[in-house]
């Protein structure tokens, strides 16, 4: 965790988009723990620092137009961050394919992306209402938006299915999460 903040500063990320990415990791290692506990295999330390750095190029992307989710991968693959970069690339969209497939830390990063809104973990609804306002500006990505909510509703009722917690626990839980000295450094 510690080598993910350092890498965080030297880009210079605003203290608002390392804030929102603490809450994402929270959400992350949470869940990823829960299906760990049920007989599933995430890496745990690949989540965190999927989390934390899945938005390492987002504060770049506004300047350049690049999608940031792309750009990212990119810059982690030159810091020799391989593993994570695949998580990064991947944070932004699921398509349906993805819910046949077996849970993976790409999976779960994306997931919890999707219930943080700005600092707070919120349930998945308030999440897509919220993009909804703020990107559905055409009928088109409106339409867009909607059918990737219903997506990740089936993503979400798939994954939880696989817990001792439901969807609405999240965030209490998230909030109970401590961090190891060294743990989530992304360099396994």
């Amino acid at each position: 965790m510690i080598e993910c903040l350092r890498i965080l500063e030297s880009v210079n990320l605003p203290a608002h988009i390392v804030a929102h990415s603490l809450q994402v990791a929270r959400c992350a290692v949470t869940l990823a723990r829960h299906l760990n506990n049920n007989s599933h295999r995430l890496h745990e330390d690949l989540v965190c620092a999927g989390s934390l750095l899945h938005d390492i190029a987002k504060d770049l992307s506004l300047k350049t137009g690049k999608n940031h989710a792309h750009l990212g991968a990119a810059i982690l693959e030159q810091m020799g961050l391989s593993l994570v970069a695949p998580i990064v690339r991947d944070h932004i969209f699921l398509n349906e394919s993805m819910l046949e497939a077996p849970f993976s830390e790409s999976v779960v990063v994306n997931y919890a992306d999707k219930r943080v809104k700005h600092e707070a973990i919120v349930l998945l609804d308030e999440r897509f209402e919220d993009l909804l306002v703020r990107y559905g500006t055409t009928p088109e990505k409106k339409a867009h938006l909607q059918r990737r909510w219903k997506i990740y509703r089936a993503l979400e009722q798939k994954l939880f299915a696989h817990t001792s917690i439901k969807p609405e626990h999240l965030a209490q839980e998230a909030a109970q999460v401590s961090w190891a000295v060294g743990h989530c450094d992304g360099s396994q």
